[in-house]
């Protein structure tokens, strides 16, 4: 009588249990698969802060270059604008060659020149605006992205310690099976050898 409410008291013990691993095996499976979905979205979030952090490097670099060989003197050299300096320059020259610097031409072109040069400083000046511009968004696109990068690592981070807790008592769960079930085999083991010893 004792021995039969004993296994019915294990029996109820090992149902619950397994009831318990299922249901824990239900709660991580979803936790599971979004901690591999965060992990991924970590990883492409970590290579958007670099591309974007390179790119700042690179805007930063090209708006900070104002020099006779940065790519905008180079094009403003090459321009249409800076070839007719040129041949206003050349014109004064020659005025100025043939001892006629005070004449109305000489004049002209002096003021043409100057008019040339104002709008080769304009053009130059926007071209600098709109390469710190583009370092100021290259700026902001970092920022969005580490922004986003920090949210991703947080919520990894708090899922965590939640997967842990519930991978523990899945164990705790699993273990306590693993014995109650060693002691059933154990039990039938023990049967079967004392009837063969009784036969003989």
């Amino acid at each position: 009588m004792a021995g039969t409410q004993r296994l019915n008291t294990l029996n109820i013990r090992r149902a619950e249990l397994e009831t318990q691993r299922i249901a824990l095996e239900e709660q991580l499976r979803p936790l599971r698969l979004r901690l591999l979905e965060l992990t991924e979205q970590l990883g492409l979030a970590n290579n958007r802060v670099t591309e974007d952090r390179h790119r700042l490097q690179r805007a930063r670099d090209a708006a900070d270059d104002r020099g006779n060989t940065s790519a905008i003197n180079r094009n403003l050299k090459q321009s249409n604008l800076a070839l007719a300096i040129r041949e206003e320059a050349y014109k004064i020259k020659q005025h100025y060659d043939n001892n006629t610097s005070n004449s109305e031409a000489c004049s002209r072109s002096d003021t043409r020149v100057e008019k040339l040069h104002t709008r080769l400083e304009k053009i130059r000046c926007q071209a600098y605006k709109a390469l710190e511009e583009q370092a100021e968004r290259a700026e902001n696109a970092l920022l969005a992205s580490r922004a986003a990068h920090a949210l991703i690592y947080r919520q990894r981070f708090d899922l965590k310690p939640t997967l842990r807790e519930l991978e523990t008592a899945l164990s705790a769960v699993v273990d306590e099976e693993a014995r109650l079930n060693r002691g059933r085999g154990r039990k039938r083991k023990l049967r079967a050898t004392q009837r063969k010893g009784k036969k003989r």
